[in-house]
């Protein structure tokens, strides 16, 4: 299998100050265009699975490339970003949200809804349920099933594409390498920023970190908290 980890484009959290940050953000428009250049590269792409988060940012991020490629799209209910569907940007101030509910997915994707597969898990009110935010243990538990779940259903698939989170992209290659790399220290992963990995006998081999090739220089962003 080749796994191709990308970041969402950049979304209006990524370009506020994090006081001015909310639960469930739109992309900018230079998220949109970083959105555009990501799905014209992917038009190369032959791939075999197609996975992005409930978050609106990567069904933005997602519903523009469906407009190049032919794909299916599969929403996960787990490969959300760190901590959940959230609002406030302190201890304090954290309250829990709904997050889009399966009839609010499809209304985004639009005529793409059809080409959509969405976990049993997301209902109608929402796939956070308000709940508390998500721990740090909790999420590295969390990006190991995910993994788990991609070995276990995928094994035999020659392309998936996972388009995802930054704090999750790092927790997933954290346990992909084995801890043998600092993921921290790579620096920061740009938004549209592509990784890929390929899977062996011998577990997950990293081919290339963090590509934005595709994207012209003054679309390159990468503010991450």
């Amino acid at each position: 299998m080749k796994l191709y980890l990308i970041r969402h484009a950049e979304s209006e959290n990524n370009a506020a100050p994090t006081y001015r940050r909310v639960e469930d953000p739109s992309l900018t428009a230079i998220g949109r265009l970083q959105a555009e250049y990501l799905a014209k590269w992917l038009r190369t792409l032959r791939a075999d699975v197609f996975i992005t988060s409930p978050f609106r940012r990567t069904l933005e991020t997602a519903t523009a490339i469906l407009q190049e490629v032919p794909w299916q799209l599969r929403i996960w209910h787990n490969v959300f970003e760190r901590g959940g569907c959230f609002r406030g940007f302190d201890e304090s101030s954290w309250e829990g949200a709904t997050g889009l509910g399966k009839s609010g997915i499809e209304r985004l994707l639009g005529d793409f809804r059809q080409r959509c597969r969405i976990d049993d898990t997301i209902s109608e009110q929402g796939w956070w349920h308000q709940r508390n935010k998500e721990s740090d243990p909790e999420a590295v538990e969390r990006a190991s099933q995910v993994c788990s779940r991609l070995e276990e259903e995928f094994s035999e698939t020659e392309t998936v594409v996972l388009l995802i989170h930054a704090d999750l992209k790092r927790l997933m290659m954290d346990r992909m390498l084995g801890g043998e790399v600092d993921v921290s220290k790579l620096g920061n992963l740009r938004n549209v920023g592509i990784t890929r990995f390929n899977r062996t006998h011998d577990g997950w081999q990293l081919d290339y970190f963090n590509s934005v090739s595709h994207l012209p220089s003054k679309l390159i962003t990468g503010n991450e908290h």
